[in-house]
């Protein structure tokens, strides 16, 4: 009875509970074959170690490595570093059998030794906060909208010039099209404040460095 109770043993902290993989699903199937560690609904949540034909240990979200974490392939090569959603996303270290590469990662795609910022800001007039978003990876584009008090600005003598793509509008959005990275952009207009009493003048100048569909909001 005690060899039994030691077995099954859980260990409950607030949310998470401490358990053997029979309670806890881990989701890539290279590593679910067994698991202890943190569980929550279920699933592996927190720090763990998972192993199957490939071993992992560290952070987990809802049975994915999820954070700080190493991750070591059958054939002994293993990538220490930051994990998202089950890929390598962050600063790290793949170690080969006779070689090591070290630096950041995107979305499973190794960036180099330095971080570069998919985008940048060079200067702004008069822009209390903005927003910089990536919503998609096809179709290359900008949309920017602009906003005061929680609804569109409809500002004055607004222009954009651009290094590459073709400029259109839809609804209340300045967008652009087919473009091309590093895209270059400046946007300029006049803006009223909330009462409509005073004018000033906006000068929002960015730089993509990452292709995709970009959503751009400019607050005044």
């Amino acid at each position: 009875m005690v060899k039994k109770l030691l077995i099954f043993l859980v260990l409950v902290s607030s949310n998470y509970v401490y358990a053997q993989q029979s309670e806890c699903k881990v989701i890539p199937a290279n590593i679910s074959g067994s698991y202890s560690g943190g569980c929550k609904n279920g699933f592996a949540h927190g720090k763990g170690i998972a192993q199957g034909v490939d071993r992992y240990e560290g952070r987990f979200t809802m049975g994915i490595p999820d954070g700080n974490g190493t991750y070591t392939w059958a054939n002994g090569t293993y990538f220490k570093g930051v994990w998202k959603n089950g890929k390598k996303d962050g600063i790290g270290k793949m170690v080969y059998k006779d070689s090591t590469v070290a630096g950041y990662w995107k979305d499973d795609k190794y960036l180099g030794e330095k971080f570069v910022p998919p985008y940048r800001i060079k200067f702004s007039r008069s822009v209390p906060r903005y927003s910089v978003t990536k919503s998609g990876n096809i179709d290359n584009g900008v949309a920017i909208r602009i906003m005061i008090g929680g609804d569109d600005d409809l500002v004055d003598d607004f222009s954009m010039a651009y290094s590459s793509g073709e400029e259109y509008r839809l609804n209340n959005f300045y967008c652009l099209r087919n473009t091309a990275v590093p895209l270059d952009v400046k946007v300029t207009y006049t803006s009223w404040n909330q009462i409509h009493t005073a004018t000033h003048q906006v000068i929002f100048e960015f730089t993509i460095l990452d292709p995709g569909k970009w959503d751009v909001t400019i607050y005044n």
